[in-house]
């Protein structure tokens, strides 16, 4: 029988698979004259015909089924995706539910039912499903599965203004008992043990959170899995446990082979804290033997000092000994600030000595912690010794010859003082005179030299330097490697972009755009024989935005073929702004295109970060869950996603016209916007930038201030109250927005502040109509008005009611707006 059944809808399938959907269509309609109520059947041609764009057959079909509503594991399945495509996502969950009541011991339909509240965001009834499905069917999994919901719930996870809830306590504490109850103990899995150390942290008992770590198979897991030893470390932090920390690193850096950067890292911080703590403990026992000199306000001696709580409960008041806290510091740790560090260098000495140049963990732990010790004696006031210049040529003459040793550097070198850089110059200026471009290392280490020569510059820099420099990496550029393939990436790209900085220097200097062109053509040049070189078309595109040339950056910016999410870090290059081109005389309708294109991550966002979180549900990796509902709350609010959204709106007032319905759609889109929390994800650190010290390359090629909160707050005000006077409509946007704008101008250019000086007195001048509630509103845009829908209307036969300011006699009372701001000065 399940063989017939197959064979007769496997045309369906095939049709389907190799996109016939007319012949699928024709398959279903000829077996439902037989069969008209075939679920299955019924369930393919709705796909077919959702497939085949006939959304209104489809959608009607649809309804049908789901009134049934049906059990069979295939009618749910195809059903979940026809929705899925019509977004129609919460009737998935209805559906599930209803299956699942039907058939409580389903086990497959019950967790089915749970993933579809998990991916609408719905953790309450997640939890209570789950919870259902362990007493159900004695699954451990299941358990962990509300437990897991309990905490998101806890967390408001995805929620308007995610963050701790008011109940999170009485969640927290249930789920910390369901793990607890468990029938498996927490620690036979890291994802496990992972949730349990979380939700102690979150309910701030690091002191039974520590005791679960120190035993000896959490110290195993902590051993195995970086995402617990991470979170043990935070907990470890949390609770003060700085010296443990710095031993157990210490540890595992010399005993275990350990060379995550991570260790190095905290090894170095923990350490410092073990000095503040040792410091502060030592300034308490000096006030606290210092003697009294005067007999009011002195504090009574040490002996007769009040005991604290801990320390004398259950002892009838005497002092338990054991129960003091003593400010005795590990016995594994000298006491002394210059004993820690001096540990911390013989060790990261010993560790670079043994690795020699396989590993770089240990050279550039040295510089670290030299750069924390500089910092930590710049706040005493005392001086600073050159140890960091000796460290620093001895990296480099270590670690020249791999391209990441600028990047390694860089940050070190930015905090050398003035004597220090003569003679980090000095030092560069001799190895510069030994470049050698003839082979991959002797190149790589001209590059680093180059990169570094010119990131540590300080003197004031003239045009005809900067055109030296341009001249000598261009030079440079040509003589290295020319006979590779225009496929592979080319290792002298990098000195392409070094002559670019320099050119751009040198227009910032003079503003000669001749410079930006000499750029441009090297930048062309470079990337016509490095296809692939990212960097380069991002400084073409925008070297190009600024001479206003927005076709060949978008060509450019097109040609890097971003994609997913990373149109919201990156597509701020060619978006910022964007609508200064749709303004112009000749317009750039590709930019509209470009908004709606970087736009398409949103829309797939919460569908496909859903199937995300029950994929890690499915496979209990709990410590990603969190981290995905984090993602798609980043994205859902994404800074840069309404950024584009306004510079949409902007460019759509000379692109297209504006249909009266849509008004007041667009004003309730603008007024939610505004009332976001916004998360800034931009990558502006992805533009090349060797600029001498002081100096972005960013800045010098952006075109204004960078866009941000307060220009998007502002500019949203701005819209929001001009489509609230064309609607009619009342609007929380203060009507006088000069006192709102005083403070909230740093980020808007001289072209915008104009604009808004010009769209406040246009406020004011023009009369304000009588205002509509939002339902009267919509149906006078859309000619459906009556007179009873009005709130308030003015008066009928051409007379003027005396309390409505319209836009006629009253109008010719008003004077025109000043002379000097009619214009559009929108930038």
């Amino acid at each position: 029988m399940v063989d017939q059944e197959q064979r007769k809808l496997k045309p369906i399938y095939d049709a389907l698979d190799s996109g016939s959907y007319k012949a699928a269509i024709q398959t279903c309609n000829k077996l439902l004259k037989k069969q008209p109520q075939h679920e299955t059947i019924r369930a393919l041609k709705s796909l077919a015909l959702l497939r085949a764009n006939k959304a209104e057959e489809a959608i009607q079909l649809c309804d049908e089924i789901l009134a049934s509503k049906p059990t069979d594991d295939t009618v749910l399945g195809i059903m979940q995706h026809v929705l899925k495509h019509l977004d129609r996502t919460p009737e998935i969950t209805a559906m599930f539910e209803d299956a699942f009541k039907k058939q409580p011991g389903n086990e497959e339909l019950g967790a089915q039912t749970f993933m579809s509240h998990i991916r609408v965001g719905s953790w309450k009834s997640a939890q209570l499903i789950a919870l259902k499905l362990f007493k159900s069917f004695k699954q451990p999994k299941y358990l962990f599965w509300s437990i897991m919901s309990a905490v998101l719930q806890a967390q408001n996870a995805g929620g308007v203004n995610p963050g701790m809830t008011d109940n999170a306590p009485i969640l927290l504490n249930l789920a910390l008992r369901m793990v607890t109850s468990s029938p498996i103990p927490s620690y036979v899995s890291p994802d496990h043990f992972y949730l349990h150390l979380t939700i102690l942290k979150t309910l701030d008992k690091l002191d039974e959170a520590y005791e679960h770590i120190q035993s000896e198979r959490g110290k195993r897991l902590c051993e195995t899995s970086l995402v617990v030893d991470e979170l043990r470390r935070e907990i470890f932090l949390a609770k003060g446990a700085c010296r443990e920390e710095a031993v157990l690193c210490g540890e595992r850096l010399s005993k275990k082979g350990d060379r995550n950067w991570i260790t190095f890292l905290s090894l170095i911080d923990s350490t410092f804290d073990v000095i503040k703590l040792n410091e502060s403990q030592s300034k308490c026992e000096t006030d606290s033997v210092a003697p009294a000199t005067d007999s009011e306000g002195a504090g009574p001696p040490p002996s007769e000092a009040k005991e604290t709580p801990s320390s004398t409960e259950g002892n009838g008041g005497e002092v338990d000994p054991e129960l003091t806290p003593k400010p005795t510091p590990h016995p594994e740790l000298p006491l002394e600030p210059q004993a820690l560090i001096d540990g911390l260098r013989e060790l990261f000495e010993r560790l670079a000595k043994e690795d020699g140049l396989k590993e770089r963990g240990g050279h550039l732990a040295s510089l670290q912690l030299e750069k924390r010790v500089r910092i930590r004696e710049e706040g005493q006031g005392k001086s600073v010794p050159d140890t960091l210049v000796s460290l620093l040529k001895q990296y480099f003459n270590n670690f020249s010859d791999k391209t990441c040793c600028f990047e390694d550097l860089k940050t070190y070198v930015a905090s050398l003082q003035e004597r220090e850089l003569t003679s980090w110059l000095g030092f560069l200026k001799e190895q510069a005179d030994a470049c050698d471009f003839s082979t991959p290392a002797g190149l790589a280490r001209s590059i680093n030299v180059f990169k570094l020569q010119r990131f540590s510059s300080t003197s004031r820099r003239t045009e005809a330097d900067e055109q030296t420099d341009a001249a000598t990496y261009l030079k440079a550029y040509f003589e290295a490697l020319p006979d590779l393939s225009e496929t592979d990436l080319q290792p002298a790209d990098d000195l392409a972009i070094l002559a670019a900085n320099g050119l751009v220097s040198a227009w910032v200097i003079t503003r000669k755009e001749t410079y930006l062109h000499q750029a441009l053509v090297v930048l062309e040049c470079a990337s016509s024989k490095s296809k692939q070189n990212y960097q380069l078309r991002i400084l073409a595109v925008r070297i190009y935005r600024l001479l206003a040339a927005n076709g060949p950056a978008l060509s450019h910016y097109r040609t890097m073929d971003v994609k997913q999410v990373q149109t919201d870090t990156l597509s701020h290059l060619i978006l910022s702004r964007g609508s200064t081109y749709s303004l112009a005389p000749v317009g750039d309708v590709g930019m509209t295109q470009e908004c709606i294109t970087a736009s398409d991550i949103y829309n797939q966002n919460s569908s496909d970060t859903a199937d995300m979180i029950i994929k890690a549900f499915q496979f209990e990796k709990y410590s990603q869950i969190t981290e995905f509902v984090e993602f798609e709350d980043r994205l859902d609010n994404s800074l840069q996603r309404d950024l584009t959204r306004l510079e949409y709106v902007r460019m759509k007032f000379t692109t297209e016209k504006l249909e009266p319905e849509a008004l007041l759609l667009e004003l309730q889109e603008l007024e939610f916007v505004l009332e976001k929390m916004h998360h800034d994800n931009r990558d502006f650190a992805v533009i090349p930038n060797y600029q001498p010290r002081g100096q972005s390359l960013a800045d010098q090629t952006s075109m204004g201030v960078v866009r941000g909160f307060q220009w998007l707050t502002v500019f949203l005000q701005l819209y929001i109250r001009a489509y609230a006077r064309a609607c009619r409509v009342e609007t929380s946007v203060a009507s006088d927005m000069n006192t709102f704008l005083s403070g909230w101008l740093s980020e808007m250019t001289e072209d915008e502040k104009t604009f808004l000086k010009f769209s406040q007195i246009l406020h004011e001048w023009i009369p304000c109509p009588p205002l509509l509630s939002r339902e009267a509103a919509m149906a006078a845009l859309t000619g459906t008005a009556t007179p009873s829908d009005a709130t308030a209307a003015p008066a009928q036969n051409g007379g003027v009611d005396p309390a409505a300011k319209t836009n006629g006699d009253q109008e010719r009372k008003q004077s025109p707006p000043p002379p000097h701001v009619k214009q559009d000065g929108s930038g």
